[in-house]
């Protein structure tokens, strides 16, 4: 059974060592931050500055994150326009030969392409981004259009019975075009009047104004899909009139082209916004960091010898104790 003097000894070794652990942990974290551990003590109880800039901290890697989605966002449209543009623009050089074609099977291959690459090109234009869509305005949670084949089989629908080339083209556009029509009603199911915006800053968005159905997306899909419903077996057309619903494709899509280019340049301008925003906010937090260290840091190397000189006196200790508990056990077997 302990004394009351041998308690009180070691209730004040105690806490002595534990006196000691923590400056050593202190001064370890001071050494390897260059930040005071005791914010308030090293500002003589005024940390009030010290929370403005976390509190400001805090805001902008807020915002930097929004600006991280506004730019996965654009790069993700940029990159579907992209493949969007790269296949049409295939395509396009394949229907260009289509003056030099005569036999059925020829054309319908080039026909079967251009479904193809309608099917793939609405299907892109269905991507998403953690659950929201690209094309679909403001309204990011529903998908734009149905799939490539879909939409398609619904085209083929409209232009049956058509007689001839023009009045299939004049179906095509119709389907497309006709205020509140089967494009508008049964097609596209996103946002009829906003556009997604997306915060890059406190007083700033940016505002990706291309949905799927946009001017520019009906051109392409009406070009594609005249061309894709050319040697449609429900039509029957001769190998003249395929042919020339084939060059009305590719006419078409050397017109829409250029409007892609155009989405594409200004979707381009939205990414050195958001890339300029970026570079804003991490130029704040540097600076905000720099501001912090000088008000709560601290001279690492003094941290580091005060480390050192409590890692000793924790040593010291520590052997002192040992020795005691040594003598004190052979006094106890004697």
């Amino acid at each position: 059974m302990r004394s009351i003097g041998d308690l009180a000894t070691f209730m004040l070794s105690s806490q002595f060592q534990a006196r000691l652990r923590i400056a050593a942990d202190a001064s370890a974290q001071e050494a390897t931050t260059g930040l005071a551990k005791d914010t308030a003590r090293h500002l003589g109880g005024s940390p009030m500055a010290v929370s403005l800039l976390d509190r400001k901290s805090e805001l902008l890697e807020q915002h930097k994150r929004g600006i991280a989605e506004a730019g996965l966002f654009a790069s993700a449209m940029q990159s579907v326009l992209g493949k969007i543009q790269d296949q049409t623009g295939q395509l396009g050089t394949s229907l260009s030969l289509v003056s030099q074609l005569q036999q059925p099977s020829e054309l319908k291959t080039l026909s079967d392409a251009a479904a193809a690459t309608m099917i793939d090109t609405v299907n892109a234009l269905n991507s998403e981004i953690a659950g929201r869509y690209l094309f679909s305005g403001s309204g990011t949670r529903a998908r734009p259009l149905p799939n490539g084949e879909s939409l398609l089989a619904m085209l083929r629908s409209q232009i049956a019975g058509a007689t001839n080339p023009g009045d299939a083209i004049a179906a095509v556009e119709a389907w497309f075009d006709a205020p509140g029509g089967p494009f508008e009603s049964l097609a596209y199911s996103g946002s009829e009047t906003g556009f997604a915006q997306l915060p890059i800053g406190p007083d700033q968005a940016v505002t990706l104004g291309l949905r799927a159905d946009g001017e520019t997306v009906r051109d392409m899909l009406k070009a594609l899909g005249i061309a894709a419903l050319a040697s449609d077996a429900s039509l029957g057309f001769g190998v003249v009139d395929q042919k020339t619903l084939l060059d009305e494709g590719r006419i078409a899509l050397l017109q829409v082209d250029s409007s892609i280019t155009e989405e594409r340049a200004g979707l381009g301008l939205i990414e050195a916004r958001i890339d300029t925003a970026r570079l804003a906010a991490e130029s704040d937090l540097s600076r905000i960091a720099l501001d912090r260290m000088s008000l709560a840091g601290v001279d690492q190397f003094k941290a580091a010898s005060e480390f050192e000189a409590a890692q000793q006196q924790l040593e010291v200790f520590y052997r002192i104790a040992a020795r005691q508990g040594r003598v004190s056990l052979a006094e106890y077997l004697r």
